[in-house]
């Protein structure tokens, strides 16, 4: 109650000063009212920049699902295909290398020729493992070259966010220390 017989206690008095007083109320009062209709459509600018961006990331997972699907779908593909290859090789090497030791003793002109294949089927080996390798290495290659666009492309519009949202903070302070409330005399 001690507010409401304040207020007309205010209300009801005549003078210049006063009037005065309520005329620089009514200003403040418009000033507030500026500020926060300034500070709500800068958050419907964020909003609109922000429903904006996540379109634009969820339109890049897309594109980064369908591009690296295909891809990583037919290394796993290839893998699969060389792994028992491989195994084979490898088997099969292993197979010579210890009949090798056993008839080393039996034939000399034997191991000689054996001692040739087993280089041989080494050397295919290595080379379908380094082209299994090379498969990878591209298929992970690629994948890194989009994961760097995809950052790229969040990064430039956050960073323009976040300049507008220090534009309006900067002018809010501004009007706030010109006001008569802001300065400190």
């Amino acid at each position: 109650m001690p507010v409401l017989s304040g207020a007309a206690v205010v209300l009801l008095q005549d003078s210049e000063l006063t009037r005065h007083d309520i005329h620089l109320a009514m200003i403040f009062l418009a000033i507030i009212a500026l500020a926060l209709v300034v500070q709500a459509v800068g958050v419907l600018i964020s909003s609109a920049f922000g429903a904006k961006l996540l379109h634009r990331v969820n339109a890049i997972a897309d594109i980064v699902e369908t591009k690296t699907g295909p891809i990583l779908d037919q290394t796993n593909h290839i893998l699969k295909d060389l792994a028992p290859k491989v195994k084979s090789v490898s088997d099969n090497a292993e197979h010579i290398t210890s009949t090798v030791r056993v008839k080393v003793d039996e034939v000399g002109a034997t191991v000689s020729e054996l001692n040739d294949t087993v280089r041989e089927i080494n050397g295919r080996t290595r080379a379908q493992v380094q082209r299994a390798d090379n498969i990878v290495s591209d298929a992970l290659q690629a994948t890194e070259e989009i994961s760097q666009t995809v950052q790229h492309e969040i990064k430039r519009p956050l960073k323009q966010i976040v300049g507008v949202i220090a534009g309006v903070r900067a002018a809010v302070e501004t009007l706030v220390a010109r006001s008569p409330f802001g300065r400190k005399d």
